[in-house]
């Protein structure tokens, strides 16, 4: 699969893959994307922050291409793939963006693992977890990733 996003669009990809990592929701005619009001709210600070300008039409229609070509887990994996030419200090940020979208996407705690309340779902920390080996994050980079994205 040839390079399909720049830097800019992986990053909303990410953050977009982890708002609709529990919720993906499939009509006959096109992909919808469930994601809540905080989560949108959430899309549009960091495409302001990062000063992206987004056509949702453009966006969406990028996401539904890649799905019909390779599949649903094609956009997460061709984001990731965006961001090999990024300096360290941009991953780090990307994961940051990750993170606080899952956080915004906690909702009251109704994620449960083994019984107790956890602040992501499972399929979120996935997306995560698997962004975070794909960066090569290290402990000192995951320490700063959050207050590198204060929007």
């Amino acid at each position: 699969m040839a390079q399909e996003m720049l830097k800019n669009e992986a990053l909303l990809n990410l953050v977009m893959c982890v708002a609709d990592a529990d919720k993906p929701i499939y009509n006959s005619e096109v992909w919808v994307y469930d994601v809540s009001k905080e989560e949108n709210e959430y899309f549009d600070k960091i495409a302001k922050a990062e000063n992206i300008e987004i056509a949702y039409s453009d966006f969406i229609d990028k996401r539904i291409e890649l799905i019909n070509k390779y599949g649903y887990d094609s956009i997460f994996e061709e984001a990731l793939k965006a961001t090999n030419k990024c300096g360290r200090e941009w991953r780090t940020k990307a994961y940051g963006y990750m993170w606080r979208m899952a956080l915004k996407t906690w909702e009251d705690g109704d994620y449960l693992d083994n019984g107790k309340q956890d602040k992501t779902s499972d399929n979120e920390y996935s997306l995560i977890k698997k962004a975070k080996e794909y960066f090569k994050i290290t402990d000192e980079e995951d320490d700063k990733a959050i207050d590198l994205t204060k929007v």
